[in-house]
């Protein structure tokens, strides 16, 4: 049984390792994105990866309350996106009128 908790344990470490190497690629593409849908969308997927990184720490460490943290991260990040995107069509839409 102790040797099924250490591959469990093994396996969460290597997806957060994958997972933090991913997020970084993200922001990459967040900061030399040639265009600005495909900075909202790495924004969108960097979120969305932390989100997933902080549910494996959760499993990793065994705390319950970092599944509450994920659920409000989520709405936040939802909601930034959201504002982002409707700023900039706005944007969009004043450049066009003047």
């Amino acid at each position: 049984m102790n040797e099924l908790a250490d591959i469990k344990t093994y396996l969460l470490t290597g997806s957060a390792v994958f997972l933090s190497i991913t997020i970084f690629f993200c922001l990459l593409r967040a900061a030399l994105g040639p265009r600005f849908t495909d900075r909202i969308t790495a924004a969108n997927i960097i979120g969305t990866k932390v989100i997933v990184l902080i549910a494996v720490m959760a499993l990793i460490i065994g705390e319950g309350y970092l599944v509450d943290i994920c659920l409000i991260y989520a709405v936040i990040s939802f909601l930034s996106v959201v504002v982002l995107a409707r700023s900039v069509l706005e944007h969009k839409e004043e450049d066009k009128n003047a």
